[in-house]
C-alpha cells in the first residue's frame, strides 16, 4: 500500500512539474533568460510560418510593424517568396541588453521553375528586441 502512495504522489509531482513547464514557456516573460524566451518565441514564429498560419506569426511582430502594416499585407509579403519553407532549427540566440539577434536554419525547395529540384540549406538572422517586457521580432517596416 505504502508504495502505491508513493507512486501516485510521484505520478502527481511529475504531473505538476510537465504543466509548470509548459505553462511557463507561455509565461515566459523579460524576467526569464533573455535567450531562451527567443529561442522559444522564434521556434513558435517558425512553426507558425512553415504551417502557413500567417495570423500567428503576424502576432510575433513589433507593435511598430503592426501598426504600419496589417496581417492582409503581412501574408501577402510572405506568400511571394520564392520557396516553400520545409523546416526551420533555431540554431543561436545571442542577446545584449533590450535586443537579440537569432541565427535560423531554413530548409526549403524553389517554387518558381527551376533546374534545380533538390532542398537548399540556408541561414538567416532574426532581430527580436524587448519593448513593455515583452519580446517582439523586428520585421522590416
Amino acid at each position: 500500500m505504502q508504495s502505491s502512495a508513493r507512486r501516485a504522489a510521484f505520478v502527481a509531482g511529475a504531473a505538476c512539474l510537465l504543466s509548470m513547464a509548459l505553462a511557463g514557456c507561455a509565461g515566459l516573460g523579460a524576467a526569464a533568460a533573455p535567450e531562451l524566451v527567443v529561442r522559444q518565441l522564434a521556434t513558435q514564429r517558425w512553426q507558425a510560418l512553415l504551417a502557413q498560419d500567417f495570423n500567428q506569426a503576424y502576432a510575433f511582430a513589433s507593435p511598430a510593424y503592426r501598426q504600419i502594416h496589417t496581417p492582409d499585407y503581412y501574408r501577402s509579403q510572405r506568400q511571394q517568396t520564392p520557396v516553400k519553407w520545409i523546416a526551420a532549427e533555431v540554431l543561436r540566440v545571442d542577446c545584449a541588453g533590450e535586443k537579440c539577434t537569432v541565427r535560423i536554419q531554413l530548409e526549403s525547395k524553389p517554387v518558381v521553375p527551376f533546374p534545380f529540384r533538390g532542398t537548399i540549406t540556408s541561414g538567416i538572422d532574426e532581430t527580436w528586441v524587448l519593448e513593455n517586457q515583452q519580446w517582439w521580432m523586428l520585421e522590416p517596416l
